[in-house]
């Protein structure tokens, strides 16, 4: 036979070991947010037994505390933590590695495998594509069209030897809770550095991305990378620079004709004018032609578009500068 008891704080009849069952009993509530308060209060004495510094808020809250501990600092309610930043990537077997941002400064990070790939959903209006590089001979994840744009830059860039996408991720500790934050590009610099990427959201800069951006400088400052903020040429430059794209595989390249188009482009000449001097059928020297322009070998005026008046002519060197890209400085 089961005995009725009431309720330890509300004295209603229960047979819960004194604690009543009715989840709308306003007493039972308080109490329990009151027993929580006393524990967060004896984890504040327990630090400061242990010789970690404890300052209390004045408020409601008993939890409510900073705990300052060796170098970083850690805030219940607050910024991150300096010394909680991480840095997750993937080793060669594919296993994922996380390490202080200060000790991945020496870590390859672009030629991981991706840590993270992103999944279309049908309220999302960006798509996810893959662009091949030429550099790498890889492909390369991108979340967006401007994304994607922003891989043909990387990939025709001279000073840029490799790049990938998603190959690592930022960890850190705000608010009680674990953030996460992907950049989308690492590129590898002819000198050896390593230029973290992030785009913009096509949205705009919103309050999340502002404190993303935040915490990647941090980053950057900690591992000795560059902060690298993409900018997109005038419309007619990247619309010129998408058609030559098209040619960027290396299948196009035949040396006999290209040495032909070359002669003949040592001083600036008109496009159609070129291809008749060079003596070749237009057919197949238009696809070579592309393929010298995606190479540098030949250039022209980027902002016009590209049509037969276009004048091109041999290049004479190239700029190992990271424009179109603004790149930060991490000391």
């Amino acid at each position: 036979m089961r005995t009725m008891l009431p309720c330890a704080a509300c004295f209603n009849s229960t047979e819960n070991d004194g604690i009543c069952s009715l989840s709308f009993c306003p007493t039972a509530l308080f109490r329990v947010w009151g027993q929580l308060a006393a524990r967060r209060m004896e984890v504040c004495r327990n630090a400061s037994s242990r010789r970690v510094g404890v300052s209390q808020h004045s408020g409601f809250g008993a939890g409510r505390c900073a705990l300052a501990w060796g170098r970083g600092w850690f805030r219940c309610r607050g910024a991150w933590v300096s010394g909680s930043l991480r840095v997750v990537h993937r080793d060669e077997q594919g296993r994922e590695r996380s390490l202080p941002a200060g000790q991945a400064s020496g870590v390859r990070l672009t030629g991981g495998k991706p840590v993270w790939v992103p999944l279309r959903h049908r309220s999302e209006r960006s798509i996810v594509t893959y662009w091949w590089s030429a550099t790498t001979g890889r492909h390369v994840g991108c979340r967006s069209l401007e994304r994607l744009s922003v891989a043909m830059l990387l990939d025709f860039h001279p000073n840029v030897t490799e790049f990938s996408a998603w190959t690592a991720r930022l960890e850190w500790r705000e608010r009680s809770r674990i953030r996460r934050f992907v950049p989308d590009f690492f590129a590898r610099t002819a000198a050896g550095a390593t230029v973290v990427i992030a785009c913009l959201p096509s949205s705009g800069a919103s309050s999340r991305w502002v404190r993303q951006q935040e915490v990647l400088r941090q980053a950057c400052a900690e591992a000795d990378w560059q902060l690298g903020s993409p900018r997109l040429p005038q419309p007619a430059a990247l619309a010129n620079l998408r058609w030559v794209s098209r040619y960027r595989h290396p299948r196009y390249g035949e040396a006999a004709v290209e040495g032909a188009l070359l002669e003949v482009f040592q001083e600036p000449t008109c496009l159609g004018e070129g291809i008749q001097a060079a003596g070749v059928p237009r057919l197949l020297a238009l696809p070579r032609l592309y393929h010298l322009m995606w190479r540098r070998e030949l250039t022209m005026d980027w902002g016009v578009p590209l049509g037969p008046a276009s004048v091109l002519r041999r290049e004479g060197g190239t700029s190992l500068r990271m424009s179109p890209f603004s790149v930060e400085d991490p000391s």
